[in-house]
């Protein structure tokens, strides 16, 4: 009998051929030829419901799924066809069909959107890129010259940073690209890069997915490096290094380890806000300001942020007298609790003194008459 590369009939006819075969040998009886009958009608039931889904499914592209009886027997098969057309394929016929234009329009619309990352999208990427690389280091450069000469606390605590390309293939290969002159064999390259990361995201959000694909944040990695009056050598200064195996932030007290960690973060702000051609407030939000800081301690980043001029808005559990004198003049919001209900009060704290509240002025201007 002929027969597929799978080993399956190649048709109809020599389907029901191989299964009269197969059936010539098996126990007879009415018994079974009923229960034969049965299960045909309930996949014959079965497929009438499928014909009919499907048939709604393909209406919009102007097709429909007719099931046609063969002749001389009661068996059906499934054919996909237009509705006015005289004939139609064989579902089987269709899918094989539809898998192969489907897989050449992927290769075509792979191509082409290869083409256009190529032509347009990778040049424009590498550009942008780029300036933002140069950018990062110019910003990570005052990070680091404006740390160099800041030691706070009792003990000296410092604090270094560094930023680098991670020790990882496909970081360091997509940093070589991005900064190699624009051509095929690098764009080329660039795509595969790109579409290997993208694929190992495969079922997470595209935001995500786009994200660990482009951003060149994912590249890189920091290095913080901590100095402490204890981990002097021969009388000069040491710095060691933060990682997961060794943390050396855990040898220093509550107090410097807030400061350690804090002092990146303000000479990021100060870095940026210090910026050539910035205009506006030097604002930074503070959580607890006064949290785990002995007097010293405290006494010194309040002084740091004077020093850099920032326009600081803090919490605090309450207004402490060394909060008072070192702050100078500051708005405070006082938080009143009635109930279920909160409200605050504002208060100007002009450096010496209580603090005075402050009101609105609520009245309504009276219209003035016309001329």
């Amino acid at each position: 009998m002929p027969t597929d590369p799978a080993g399956r009939p190649a048709h109809l006819t020599a389907g029901l051929t191989w299964a009269r075969r197969l059936l010539t040998d098996a126990a007879g009886g009415t018994d079974r030829l009923t229960a034969l009958t049965r299960l045909r009608d309930r996949h014959l039931t079965a497929l009438e419901t499928s014909a009919r889904t499907a048939s709604t499914a393909l209406a919009r592209f102007d097709r429909q799924v007719t099931l046609v009886s063969i002749e001389d027997t009661p068996w059906r098969r499934a054919v996909v066809a237009d509705p006015a057309a005289v004939r139609g394929e064989d579902v089987h016929t269709t899918v094989h069909a539809l898998n192969a234009t489907a897989t050449q329009l992927e290769d075509d619309l792979r191509a082409d959107v290869k083409q256009t990352l190529k032509t347009s999208l990778f040049t424009r990427l590498q550009r942008d890129i780029q300036l933002r690389r140069e950018a990062a280091w110019d910003l990570v450069a005052k990070i680091r010259t404006t740390l160099d000469d800041v030691r706070t606390g009792v003990a000296d605590v410092g604090v270094q940073v560094q930023w680098g390309v991670r020790e990882d293939p496909d970081a360091q290969r997509m940093v070589h690209l991005i900064e190699q002159p624009p051509s095929d064999d690098t764009f080329e390259q660039m795509y595969d890069v790109l579409r290997q990361r993208m694929n190992e995201k495969a079922g997470e959000p595209w935001p995500d997915r786009v994200a660990h694909t482009f951003d060149y944040r994912a590249w890189h990695t920091w290095k913080i490096s901590v100095t402490h009056a204890s981990f002097e050598a021969a009388g000069k200064e040491k710095f060691r290094e933060v990682t997961a195996r060794s943390n050396p932030l855990e040898a220093l007290s509550t107090g410097e380890r807030r400061l350690a960690t804090m002092l990146p973060l303000l000479a990021a702000a100060w870095s940026m806000y210090s910026a050539d051609g910035y205009q506006g407030p030097r604002l930074l939000s503070i959580d607890e300001i006064d949290a785990a800081f002995d007097d010293p301690n405290l006494r010194q980043i309040l002084a740091l942020l004077r020093s850099w001029n920032f326009d600081v808005l803090a919490t605090a559990p309450f207004m402490t007298p060394l909060i008072k004198k070192e702050t100078r003049r500051a708005m405070i919001h006082q938080v009143v609790t009635t109930g279920r209900h909160r409200v605050t009060v504002p208060w100007l704290w002009q450096g010496h003194g209580e603090p005075q509240p402050l009101s609105l002025d609520l009245t309504t201007p009276q219209p003035q008459d016309a001329p």
